[in-house]
């Protein structure tokens, strides 16, 4: 038979005091009339000596707060990728998590469909999510119906009432084009992320304007979808072989820029004498390539850090109306362009 779980009230009964007593010791909370030293220490020996812990459910069921957030991803399996964009967002929510006194809570069960997947979020279990979704998926729309706190972030919403963080997806790629204009390039292609993302979308529509405001021709045939990083390059290193081949490339994320980096060595190519890359995102990885990647930097630690501190504000209160930031992206010029200014930044 298992052992019968030490209660709060074997605690009191035991120091010969009230529950409420034993409360107010455990979590140092401070009483009308002061708690003698004796006191106090007494209840921590029985403590100790019977082995009592607190009940995390029944405490947070009482307060009717866990002091835990989830993150919910489009796809859950991008938390066993770990890429650098998914370790920055990570290192940003955890340190501002940290700070604030919440746990977090990696939500990596698929549901069938929206709905599924807002009750499970909403079963009591975390305080409020943070959700990296598709534009238009209604996992968001769904919470926000039912008041349930949650922050956007590398996305944004439709909707009026929900809150989301964002990077000016097109003054990115609007940087990484004319960046390789300036350097001469005039055949770019574009590899695009997915349609269905803000980022990938935003990126595109900011790589035709520009190719189009500098008057150049955008080919059909140089956007190619690359929607992850481990997205098939075989019609890219198709069109690398041709005769009117593209001399620079814009790649959506640093993970499909550094496959095109390899895919270059592989053709016999020089980066970036006969291919210029630039990435987005400017992770880590982007120092340590050969030749290291130039890439649009958006402030992805400070973007995940402060979504989860505006999510703690819709959940204690302190902020009752929906708030949406959008930040300023930033180029890292390094060695893949060939540019004479590598270590530069364009703010």
């Amino acid at each position: 038979m298992a052992k019968r779980r030490v209660t709060l009230e074997d605690v009191a009964r035991r120091a010969g005091v009230s529950k409420v007593t034993v409360s107010n010791i455990l979590n140092n909370r401070p009483t009308a009339v002061p708690i003698s030293e004796a006191t106090r220490q007494r209840v921590l020996a029985v403590v100790q000596e019977l082995g009592y812990y607190p009940n995390a459910v029944a405490r947070a069921l009482a307060r009717q707060r866990t002091d835990t957030i989830a993150i919910v991803l489009q796809f859950p399996a991008i938390f066993q990728g770990w890429s650098g964009f998914t370790n920055e967002l990570m290192h940003g929510v955890a340190d501002k998590a940290i700070e604030l006194g919440y746990d977090i809570l990696m939500h990596t069960r698929q549901q069938p469909d929206a709905r599924a997947e807002a009750l499970a979020l909403m079963d009591g279990r975390v305080d409020g999510a943070l959700l990296l979704r598709d534009y238009d998926d209604p996992l968001s729309g769904m919470l926000a119906e039912r008041n349930f706190p949650h922050v956007l972030f590398f996305t944004r919403s439709p909707r009026n009432d929900v809150s989301w963080v964002d990077c000016d997806n097109l003054a990115g790629a609007r940087l990484a084009v004319e960046h390789l204009i300036r350097l001469g390039h005039r055949r770019i292609a574009h590899l695009a992320g997915p349609m269905s993302a803000c980022s990938g979308r935003d990126r595109l529509q900011g790589y035709r304007q520009t190719m189009e405001a500098y008057g150049l021709e955008v080919h059909p045939e140089w956007v190619l979808p690359a929607p992850f990083g481990g997205a098939d390059l075989t019609p890219f290193a198709q069109l690398l072989q041709s005769p009117q081949r593209p001399t620079a490339v814009f790649a959506w994320s640093d993970e499909v820029a550094v496959r095109v980096l390899n895919l270059a060595k592989e053709l016999g190519l020089t980066v970036p004498d006969d291919l210029a890359v630039v990435g987005f995102d400017s992770t880590q990885i982007c120092e340590h390539t050969d030749p290291p990647l130039t890439s649009v930097r958006q402030p992805i630690y400070q973007m995940a850090a402060d979504a989860l501190e505006i999510l703690v504000d819709l959940i204690t209160e302190k902020r009752t109306q929906p708030i949406t930031r959008v930040y300023a992206p930033g180029l890292d010029i390094r060695g893949s362009c060939g540019a004479s200014q590598a270590g530069e930044r364009y703010v």
